[in-house]
């Protein structure tokens, strides 16, 4: 326990020290008042699910009360996106996500009926992303439908496929047909690992395990040190469509060892 509670306190520096020498405000009333003048325009964020929840959950952090509108508008747009036939797994599980905050009042059929589509896309996955969306999804659905009974059985295979996608400095691919690697895909892929780990119905390979948390040791040989002190996993990637700025790519980095820490047999020491 206690290593793994040291290894979290490293992570968490890792994030926290990236604008170490930033001076932080309280948040106002001004800022409160300038963020939903900002979420109310036209080109606002509730153009998608994804920035939907992201709009949501800092409506959360900023303590911001959401309207009814809001809440009716979001809550109809999730509800239809889950009762589609033809719905992507990205858009189903950024609806669910949004339900989480929104506490939108969803059927027990409809929960059963998107739990097949998430477990198809499991079976079938290959990239990073499918693997994550497949599994989020799934864990949300435990989480906010306790009645289903939501669990991965061959929990090994599916962790050495992501496994398979891992790389030699500790970074992990989103498709094998991309050579490029990043810190943010890590994030990712543990988010993932975690979310099977939680869902499995027998202990994870023990040999798995290791490896994962040799990968996350090695993640840290790539952090970046600045000259006032703080410290950043910084993405350096040849594409740079696909390039995350250092907070995100460490915020991500962060997010994945947390999730990983919480459901792991080992200490991550």
């Amino acid at each position: 326990m206690v290593g793994k509670l040291a290894f979290l306190v490293l992570a968490f520096f890792a994030l926290t020290t990236v604008c170490q020498s930033t001076i932080f405000y309280p948040v106002s009333e001004s800022h409160r008042s300038a963020a939903l003048e900002l979420f109310a325009s036209s080109d606002g964020p509730f153009v998608n699910l994804e920035s939907t929840y992201e709009a949501l959950r800092t409506f959360e952090v900023l303590g911001i009360e959401k309207s009814a509108d809001i809440r009716f508008s979001v809550c109809t747009s999730v509800l239809d996106t889950l009762k589609s036939e033809t719905v992507n797994l990205k858009d189903l599980f950024h609806a669910l996500r949004a339900n989480g905050l929104l506490k939108c009042e969803i059927n027990y059929e409809v929960y059963g009926g998107i739990q097949s589509k998430f477990e198809d896309s499991l079976n079938s996955a290959s990239a990073l992303l499918d693997f994550y969306y497949a599994i989020g999804g799934l864990v949300l659905l435990k989480d906010h439908s306790p009645e289903l009974k939501v669990n991965i059985g061959d929990a090994d295979k599916i962790v050495r496929s992501i496994k398979a996608l891992s790389q030699s400095d500790g970074r992990w691919q989103l498709t094998s047909n991309k050579p490029e690697s990043s810190f943010d895909a890590s994030g990712i892929a543990l988010q993932a690992i975690a979310g099977v780990v939680s869902l499995s119905t027998s202990e994870i390979n023990h040999s798995l395990i290791a490896a994962v948390k040799t990968d996350i040791l090695k993640l840290f040989d790539g952090i970046e040190k600045y000259d006032d002190g703080a410290y950043s996993f910084e993405e350096k990637l040849v594409d740079a469509s696909g390039h995350q700025g250092p907070l995100a790519a460490s915020a991500s980095v962060v997010r994945g060892i947390t999730a990983f820490a919480a459901v792991s047999p080992e200490t991550l020491n």
